[in-house]
């Protein structure tokens, strides 16, 4: 699997180093697609955010005409794009909002993410922003920069920063997915488990901090029965998905 995500990341490398490294933000990504040979269209979609089509004469991604966050549209854009370089032996996909947030049950649509993250936010443009501790106020700040997802932005942190971070995607108080770069070697927040009650996952919107703070009674990792890390947390609420964004920063590592 990490030789796949790596061939995913190096794709995208090559792509833009066949333009010298322009920041991505300079080159729309239809354009790009174009001289990919895919042809980026609106509309025509329901119930999925981007589908790929191709045959023997080129590629087409449709995406939803209703998406109003340009960093969400640039993702579709990009994943879609994903699947046309990495998969080659599939004629189509059809990707739903959740497809894009899929960082822990399909092997193709992390590739996918992994492509589009690099594609979106090259390693040489985005490692030297992203080195200092870590905080989800400037991974806000690091998507409006790049024209990027929060999610997408705050998994890319994980990956690059020298930080031992996990970010966790958690709906009605249950989480769904977490993430962290796997030679780092974090401890795993279990799916399907509920959030700790005393953790920022917990606090409604207009209390959450904008800043990372410690909190001694989240119990994330039952799993860890002699020493519990030391973590600092916030919380980025998503009420229209019903859920949330967490980034942890393990303190004691």
């Amino acid at each position: 699997m990490i030789q796949n995500l790596i061939k995913a990341r190096g794709r995208a490398h090559k792509i833009w180093e066949e333009f010298d490294f322009p920041h991505p933000t300079e080159v729309p990504l239809e354009d790009l697609a174009m001289y990919r040979n895919v042809l980026v269209v609106a509309g025509g979609l329901n119930g999925a955010e981007g589908r790929l089509v191709r045959d023997s004469t080129g590629g087409v991604i449709r995406v939803r005409d209703d998406i109003l966050q340009d960093g969400r549209r640039r993702f579709t854009i990009a994943h879609e794009l994903g699947h046309w370089e990495l998969h080659t032996d599939h004629s189509q996909f059809l990707c739903s909002e959740s497809d894009m947030r899929d960082y822990g049950r399909s092997s193709l649509e992390l590739e996918a993410n992994h492509f589009a993250a690099e594609l979106l936010m090259p390693t040489v443009h985005f490692r030297p922003r992203c080195q200092g501790e870590p905080c989800l106020h400037d991974v806000k700040e690091l998507a409006q920069d790049f024209c990027t997802s929060l999610t997408a932005t705050a998994i890319r942190v994980a990956d690059l920063s020298k930080f031992p971070i996990q970010i966790i995607w958690h709906e009605n108080d249950r989480v769904r997915w977490c993430y962290s770069k796997e030679s780092k070697k974090l401890p795993y927040v279990n799916t399907n488990r509920e959030v700790p009650r005393y953790s920022s996952a917990r606090l409604p919107r207009d209390q959450v901090a904008n800043h990372m703070e410690t909190y001694e009674s989240a119990d994330w990792f039952p799993q860890l029965q002699h020493r519990k890390p030391e973590v600092a947390e916030m919380t980025i609420r998503a009420n229209r998905l019903g859920g949330g964004l967490t980034m942890m920063w393990f303190l004691d590592r």
